[in-house]
């Protein structure tokens, strides 16, 4: 007799949702590395006016906080 369908938290589909916060948090990482790159922050720095930089890096930061914050609560729920 299968007892599991009694639990509250069935573990097939938590681990289901576990791999698929890890991966987010993984293209979060990826990026935020990708953002904040040297290449491409020097792109940035070329371009013309006399903060691009400074509002790049605080807007670039400011989506990765929002972003991180977004997925924790999100899974939070869950």
């Amino acid at each position: 007799m299968n007892t599991n369908h009694n639990l509250p938290h069935d573990s097939r589909h938590s681990a289901g949702q576990d791999s698929h916060h890890h991966a987010r948090l993984i293209a979060l990482i990826l990026l935020a590395v990708l953002l904040f790159c040297p290449p491409l922050l020097v792109v940035v720095d070329r371009l013309p006016g006399v903060a691009s930089l400074v509002l790049y890096l605080f807007g670039a930061w400011a989506l990765v906080i929002g972003l991180g914050a977004w997925l924790m609560e999100r899974s939070a729920k869950h």
